[in-house]
């Protein structure tokens, strides 16, 4: 196990050193950012959604869920932390079943976030009832690139080398009760596609996908999808319709009903 966890740090460092001897050198051609004609003050963004839905008739469900974020930026640096918790339950043959319970928190630090080319950590942790995961953090380092952009849209594509530690239970055949909790160190490959843009003056459109596969074994991996459609009501509140969906290869084998866990979404934001 200590062996595992050291080739992981290896994989993350060497990464970390072929990003920076890889950073672009002045002069390089690319698609350019918006740039500001002086260097800008520290910028702070908050924002907070709670939505839901609720399902009745044969069965009933009811999904409540909250999101939020603080980011920090700066000419040189981006500092953004991102949670989200979700709860769910089921009424069957007259019962109540918790069937939906799980939380995200992700914190990423950018290194001249404004610019085509950026450097970056990042820190994850999550855990969820759906698909059987007891405890899953991801730490590692990456390079986004900014493809493309304007005052309306913006589209960019990053990839990351993470270390992964896990604690997932893994049920024994003919054993009966909860299944017992392995612990495992892993390497993965992270890459990330983003598109934002403005529809119209009130409503935007946002779209986020991503792929992680284990670097051992590239069949063992995790798919993200993340599609809003947002209407701002006035300045600093709105309302989104959204839609996540998230897929893990090895969900069934520790007893989780589907490799899918996915909901869509309808709730309030407010900006701060």
């Amino acid at each position: 196990m200590r062996g595992r966890a050291t080739w992981c740090g290896r994989v993350v460092a060497v990464t970390a050193l072929a990003l920076a001897a890889a950073a672009p050198v002045a002069g390089a051609q690319g698609p350019v950012a918006p740039a500001a004609a002086a260097p800008s003050a520290v910028r702070w963004a908050r924002t907070l959604e709670v939505g839901g839905n609720y399902v009745y008739g044969n069965s009933e469900q009811a999904i409540v869920s909250a999101r939020g974020a603080v980011s920090r930026t700066s000419d040189a640096w981006g500092v953004r932390l991102d949670a989200r918790y979700l709860i769910g339950a089921t009424q069957r043959d007259g019962q109540q079943v918790m069937d939906r319970r799980s939380w995200v928190t992700a914190l990423n630090v950018e290194h001249n976030p404004e610019q085509v080319h950026t450097q970056f950590a990042q820190l994850s942790a999550e855990r969820s009832l759906e698909l059987r995961i007891d405890q899953r953090v991801n730490a590692g380092v990456g390079y986004r690139y900014l493809i493309d952009c304007d005052t309306v849209y913006r589209l960019e594509a990053s990839v990351a080398v993470l270390a992964e530690a896990n604690a997932l239970p893994q049920p024994v055949a003919g054993q009966p009760g909860p299944a017992p909790v392995v612990r495992s160190e892993l390497a993965r490959l992270a890459t990330r596609v983003r598109y934002r843009t403005q529809l119209t003056e009130r409503v935007n459109f946002d779209l986020v996908s991503s792929y992680r596969p284990e670097i051992a074994a590239p069949d063992r991996f995790l798919v993200s999808n993340f599609v809003g459609l947002s209407y701002a009501v006035t300045s600093w509140a709105g309302l989104r319709l959204s839609f996540q969906n998230d897929f893990d290869s090895l969900a069934r084998s520790r007893g989780a009903r589907s490799n899918h866990n996915g909901q869509i979404l309808v709730g309030a934001n407010t900006r701060f």
